[in-house]
């Protein structure tokens, strides 16, 4: 017999947040999400994302075992800006039973009716500004930082139930020796560099010290630049000056890059060590009391980096600002020695991201899937 249960206490949030370790137990790729990020996000008076929109979360009980779980979302912003009567699911986790996660589905699709909205996409985990999507292809590998890992059969249980695939999101695998190498890169990386210099143009780190200042110009180019992307949200102040701030505790000034032009912000590379390199010796998600011991060690052992994000202000794209950028970053994850890194997310519907990040050496290792379901 299947039971949902909606989460309503601290015990309940426990289960609900120790049910993946118990699902990927002995999965060698699976990495185990600190526990106090986890706790924040489901904060509802500490998380930025519950001041605009809310997500009320379920387990799937099977005989009295927790065998699933779910967050049904209500997202006012994406509402708002898009005009689309959509909800989401996220946070999905469920064994191999398409009974559980009918039931699981079941829930979502019906708190999202009760909404008034007409359908609902995922996964998304609150928007796509976190970690979203189904991994479908790439399972061989660890995820890095920040990005999702699942049970190959979760595609089977979208399909079966009636989901269909909405987009794909692709990760690229960029070495080291690959990168902008070739001696005519070189030489077109230099002419692009000089022209922009010569404009005016400057490339810069962040200044940690000065972040309640950076954050202005940053969020605004950073909304800017991504508006015209599928899915996209705008970060609230509060939203983006809080995600700055742990970055600030974790990713060093170097990997966060900004062009300007006579001291006005035009675009921005972040990218970040992966910390899942560290994250995967503390099987338990807990920093304390030995756990933060395992992460000051394994920290300095990080060989690779994932590219999280690259924006540029419409009037200098093709300018080679791009180009400039993803040499910078790799020259700055070399000197913390760190070689290879990961692109993602890059939308397939993105043409000209993907023809640059192939086109400068990168190779597709991963693809993600985000479904819909109209009803």
């Amino acid at each position: 017999m299947i039971e949902i249960k909606e989460v309503k206490s601290k015990k309940d949030l426990k289960m609900f947040l120790e049910f993946p370790a118990f699902l990927y137990k002995g999965d060698p790729n699976y990495v185990q999400e600190l526990y106090a990020v986890q706790r924040l996000m489901f904060n509802r008076k500490k998380y930025p994302f519950y001041t605009h929109s809310k997500a009320d979360l379920f387990l799937a009980y099977r005989d009295k075992e927790v065998s699933g779980r779910i967050a049904v979302i209500r997202n006012n912003n994406h509402i708002f800006h898009t005009g689309e009567k959509c909800g989401f699911f996220g946070f999905f986790e469920s064994v191999n039973d398409h009974e559980v996660s009918k039931a699981l589905l079941d829930i979502a699709v019906s708190r999202i009716k009760s909404e008034g909205l007409t359908s609902i996409k995922g996964p998304e985990n609150f928007t796509t500004n976190d970690s979203c999507g189904f991994l479908i292809s790439g399972f061989d590998t660890p995820p890095v930082v920040m990005m999702p890992y699942n049970k190959v059969y979760y595609d089977d249980l979208m399909i079966s139930y009636g989901f269909k695939k909405e987009i794909d999101l692709y990760s690229y695998l960029m070495e080291n020796d690959n990168i902008l190498a070739s001696s005519s890169h070189e030489l077109i990386l230099k002419k692009y560099y000089d022209k922009l210099t010569s404009g005016g143009v400057t490339f810069r780190n962040i200044n940690y010290k000065n972040l309640r200042e950076e954050v202005i110009p940053f969020r605004e180019v950073y909304n800017e630049s991504n508006k015209g992307n599928w899915g996209f949200l705008p970060l609230t102040d509060r939203e983006f000056r809080e995600t700055a701030e742990m970055f600030e505790k974790f990713v060093p000034d170097k990997l966060m890059l900004f062009a300007e032009k006579d001291k006005r912000m035009i675009g921005f590379i972040v990218a970040l060590p992966d910390l899942n390199q560290v994250f995967g010796h503390i099987r338990s998600g807990k920093l304390f009391p030995t756990g933060i011991f395992k992460y000051l060690y394994y920290r300095k052992k990080i060989t690779k980096g994932r590219i999280l994000i690259l924006g540029i202000l419409d009037e200098y794209r093709n300018k080679g600002v791009d180009l400039i950028l993803y040499k910078k970053i790799q020259e700055n994850l070399n000197s913390l020695g760190i070689y290879t890194a990961e692109a993602c997310y890059v939308m397939e519907n993105n043409k000209k991201m993907n023809s640059i990040i192939e086109k400068i050496g990168g190779v597709k290792v991963k693809e993600y899937r985000i479904y819909k379901l109209e009803f």
